[in-house]
């Protein structure tokens, strides 16, 4: 098995627990491509950090990392290993102005599908990026193969977590979620999918995802940055402001 757990803690809700604060060591899995992809010694804001998994493992290479998390219980458990930890509602929330143009990498790593308005976030926080910077998305494949299956046989049932977690409130396909990304006023820097829980024979399901995305990727991971038309929208921001 590749997935590991941090113990129970008290307090914390056991389904929350199952969905977030499992770190998944396979490495064609989301969280290691992510980790991969940050390296070392770099500035993070992690947008829906849960329990703070990712942050903990960022840490450990000597980031930076702020946080931000709507749930107090799991907040409690990720300020551990955030410099910061802002608790909100990333559809709303604000960052102090000591933020603007100061993360190398701002992760959005299974938090998009279940906002009413994703574009209207990533528009948002990219004021946080640094020009150089890039912003990494992980958005959940709703034509998967598994989920064919299911409607083929008649079922689209939702589920505690995965694909068809009872929290999503958006569905992507490889071109809306590119579509999400460039409608967001940003360019993408490299495509790539995950495999999911995909133990056995996940090395070849990953060879397979990167020949038919579409069908094989249980989720697609977008890494992009500031596009002409972003520069300009935080360009006329600024001005407003002043």
């Amino acid at each position: 098995m590749f997935l590991t757990k941090i113990d129970n803690i008290d307090g914390v809700d056991s389904d929350l627990m199952v969905k977030y604060d499992a770190l998944n060591l396979n490495p064609f899995s989301v969280h290691q491509k992510i980790i991969g992809c940050v390296g070392k010694q770099k500035k993070i804001l992690d947008v829906g950090c849960a329990v703070g998994v990712l942050a903990k493992e960022m840490k450990n290479n000597d980031c930076e990392v702020v946080g931000i998390e709507l749930d107090d219980k799991s907040a409690d458990i990720a300020q551990e290993h955030c410099v910061e930890l802002v608790r909100g509602n990333v559809e709303s929330i604000e960052l102090e102005d000591n933020y603007s143009n100061y993360f190398d990498f701002i992760i959005f790593a299974d938090v998009l599908e279940h906002l009413r308005d994703p574009s209207n976030v990533l528009k948002r926080f990219v004021k946080y990026l640094k020009d150089d910077g890039y912003i990494i998305v992980s958005l959940p494949n709703i034509a998967n193969w598994r989920i064919r299956l299911k409607l083929l046989s008649g079922n689209f049932n939702y589920e505690s977590h995965g694909i068809l977690d009872e929290s999503h409130l958006r569905f992507f396909t490889e071109k809306t979620a590119k579509d999400l990304i460039t409608n967001s006023k940003l360019e993408i820097s490299k495509f790539d999918i995950t495999v999911g829980d995909v133990n056995k024979f996940s090395r070849m399901f990953n060879f397979m995802g990167g020949i038919w995305p579409t069908f094989f990727a249980y989720q697609f991971l977008i890494v992009a940055k500031k596009g002409n038309n972003c520069y300009n929208a935080i360009k006329l921001e600024q001005q407003t402001k002043e």
